[in-house]
């Protein structure tokens, strides 16, 4: 039925609705409209409101004929009605069909949006796997992560803290998850200084050290800081100190604020233990350096990114993650504003020294900005794109030699930040990825093996029975080299784990189905975990293990949790690893006695995983594998890993050496499809963190 007008009263063949022909200020002749169901109609036209109050003819438009002769345009408008018009039944059916129709199109792309499709196993040829990668949509992420991202609620009045999945504390807490048969919390870390105590620390005049201690403090930080990064001149630094000693009222504040940074830092170095009872070692110097925080340079120095580098690398002591990786983007930031991210014109600045501090500290800033990010699973602050400064390099100086140390090592941590940076984004990042998490792994590896094979001769770990001279050991880059490894390969681990834990509970034993290539990928976190364990142990026993040393302290955690893991798999060095997971922890429970934040948490999460692991063990009972391999045989040769089996001369090199891992990294696609599968069976992990408000606490701290 034709729609056509109708009085208010009238209901009789369809719907009502309202609408609006007056908002055309056109209300002139009739004009012929066309409806939607029926034939042209004309709609009665409307006069202005002067002529309505004059009672005359309208000549309609705006204005209208008789108020633009009485010289009144503005007066002319025309009243706005709402009228009702009858639409036919079908057309409101129509338009509900239609809007329904969408909405499910809406619901059903939002579901493939958020499910991804499996790898495509295809024979290892090129032409194949190339096919398998363009006719995928969607690619599975890391088998660790969930659909929505993990937050955990801290029962405040705050929006909760997002955990990322590439932290050694979320991949421990989904290991005891895995070996457990109920659903756990995860552990709060409440381990570091707080807010409240750092503010109150800043408003206090803290005294300046005297002058020898104030040198001691400053040579002991240069020494830590400058051994892996560049962040200030040494001859400046001491020059200024001097200065300062004796003139401090003419010295800079931003001066003065560095050089309180370096305070802290270098307390923290030259203490042993720190006690309850009294502030951290460093803590009163470094609340009186954030003062310099407060008000952000609109015209920024080098100086104060010097600063924020010097408080982003103390802050980690801390245990303040957080702020540690907040620092270094703003130092990102400020760079950028000084244009440190491009080259400047030679003519522009012509002393070398200058130029390459500038480089220098840029690239420093750039390795924080990727290194925390990626130990948090966070975003970094720029893209690689968007740099085109050089590299550092070795200027031919006539003085201030002790400024700049080699760069080969400066530039090999640069590169292993760049790839710890580009591992976090490939494997545990949300968004769209262009190709499948077995590509991705493989992909990780291959440029790990490449940075191995670029490393200069004189940055390898050297041998027991080298004749060298006793240089101290790049131990920090190989431990780095080994998390990066770790980091790009325990999510395999961890499914591995989830394999044969639901083999546990069968009658008769079976053994786990397990592809050869998840296990060639297992072994080689594993074989990681070993050694950075042992070279952790080894710097204990000659005292170079600092006390509140972040790095180590983490590398130690991480290290014990995938040897915990490896010590459940029932391979033939399970036995091995179990004794040395337990030999890390009285290093970890003896840090936390001295006071050291991060090793208390770390102990937090050790507890609760020797309490799963045992629960485990009493789980399976008796069982164990026949052949008591986690390998397949065929692979057990070219994979032992065992104490006596790492090269001598150059232990990194050999943790992706093996001839099984060579052959596997050579292939153009790995088989992982059980493990992109078991993406969609898995619930044993929950969306978000589950609530710890003390009412939902139970008896066992670890038991939800």
């Amino acid at each position: 039925m034709s729609p056509s007008m109708a009085s208010p009263n009238d209901s009789r063949g369809g719907s009502m609705t309202p609408s609006d022909p007056g908002a055309s200020k056109d209300g002139a002749a009739s004009q012929p409209t066309k409806s939607i169901h029926g034939p042209q109609r004309r709609i009665k036209s409307t006069a202005c409101r002067r002529c309505h109050a004059r009672k005359v003819k309208c000549s309609g438009g705006s204005p209208c004929e008789n108020c633009k002769n009485a010289g009144k345009p503005t007066e002319c408008s025309y009243p706005r009605k709402n009228r009702l018009v009858k639409v036919s039944q079908q057309y409101i059916d129509d338009l509900v069909a239609e809007n329904q129709k969408l909405r499910s199109k809406d619901v059903g792309n939002r579901l493939r949006s958020d499910t991804t499709q499996k790898d495509i196993s295809v024979a290892p040829t090129r032409n194949n796997a190339t096919t398998a990668e363009t006719s995928s949509s969607s690619c599975a992420p890391a088998p660790s992560l969930e659909e929505r991202p993990w937050f955990f609620d801290m029962n405040i009045p705050h929006t909760p803290v997002l955990i990322g999945e590439a932290s050694d504390v979320a991949f421990a807490t989904r290991f005891r998850q895995a070996i457990s048969d109920e659903p756990h919390n995860h552990i709060p870390r409440v381990n570091y200084a707080t807010d409240e105590r750092l503010l109150a620390l800043s408003d206090m005049d803290c005294a300046w050290p005297f002058p020898s201690r104030a040198r001691l403090l400053v040579n002991v930080a240069i020494k830590y800081v400058s051994r892996c990064y560049h962040i200030v001149r040494k001859s400046q630094i001491l020059e200024g100190l001097e200065q300062t000693l004796q003139n401090p009222h003419s010295t800079d504040s931003l001066l003065k604020s560095k050089l309180w940074a370096l305070f802290a830092i270098g307390e923290m170095y030259s203490t042993r233990t720190a006690a309850a009872d009294t502030n951290f070692p460093g803590m009163a110097y470094f609340a009186r350096a954030t003062r310099v925080l407060r008000i952000i340079s609109e015209r920024p120095r080098i100086d104060a990114i010097e600063i924020r580098l010097l408080l982003s690398f103390y802050s980690l002591a801390l245990n303040r993650r957080y702020t540690a990786y907040t620092l270094a983007g703003s130092s990102v930031r400020l760079s950028v504003v000084m244009g440190l991210h491009l080259n400047v014109p030679e003519y522009q600045l012509r002393d070398p020294a200058v130029r390459e501090h500038r480089n220098r500290v840029w690239w420093t800033a750039y390795s924080f900005d990727r290194m925390w990010a990626s130990r948090l699973g966070h975003p970094v602050a720029i893209p690689e794109e968007a740099i085109e400064v050089d590299l550092p390099t070795n200027p031919v100086l006539e003085s201030c030699h002790d400024d700049f140390m080699d760069c080969s090592y400066i530039n090999a941590n640069i590169r292993l930040a760049r790839l710890a940076a580009r591992i976090g984004h490939s494997i545990y990042s949300r968004a769209p990825q262009q190709t499948s998490l077995s590509q991705r792994v493989q992909d990780a590896l291959k440029d790990l093996r490449a940075w191995v094979e670029e490393l200069p001769t004189h940055l390898h770990i050297e041998s027991k029975d080298s004749n060298a001279d006793p240089s101290p050991k790049p131990l920090t880059l190989h431990l780095y080299f080994n998390q990066c490894v770790i980091a790009a390969t325990r999510p395999i681990l961890l499914h591995v784990l989830r394999t044969h834990v639901a083999t546990w509970n069968s009658q008769p034993a079976v053994e786990p189905e397990v592809p050869a290539s998840a296990i060639t990928l297992a072994e080689a976190c594993v074989r990681c975990a070993r050694h950075s364990s042992r070279l952790l142990i080894e710097c204990w026993i000659d005292g170079s293990f600092a006390t509140f040393d972040y790095f180590y302290t983490q590398y130690l955690f991480s290290a014990a949790t995938v040897l915990a893991v490896s010590s459940l798999l029932d391979g033939k060095d399970s036995r091995s690893d179990r004794d040395q997971f337990e030999a890390s922890i009285p290093f970890l429970e003896q840090l936390k006695e001295t006071g050291n934040f991060a090793a208390g948490e770390f102990c937090q999460h050790i507890d609760a995983m020797k309490i799963m692991m045992a629960r485990a063990q009493a789980r399976r009972g008796d069982f164990s594998m026949e052949d008591n391999s986690l390998m397949d045989p065929a692979l057990g040769s070219s994979l032992d890993v065992g104490p006596n089996n790492l090269p001598a001369d150059n232990a990194t090199s050999g943790m992706l050496s093996e001839p099984s891992l060579q052959e596997l990294l050579s292939q153009p696609m790995l088989d992982l499809q059980f493990i992109n599968a078991s993406i969609y069976q898995d619930g044993a992990q929950g969306l978000y963190w589950p609530d710890i408000s003390p009412e939902s606490w139970s008896a066992d701290p670890w038991v939800a």
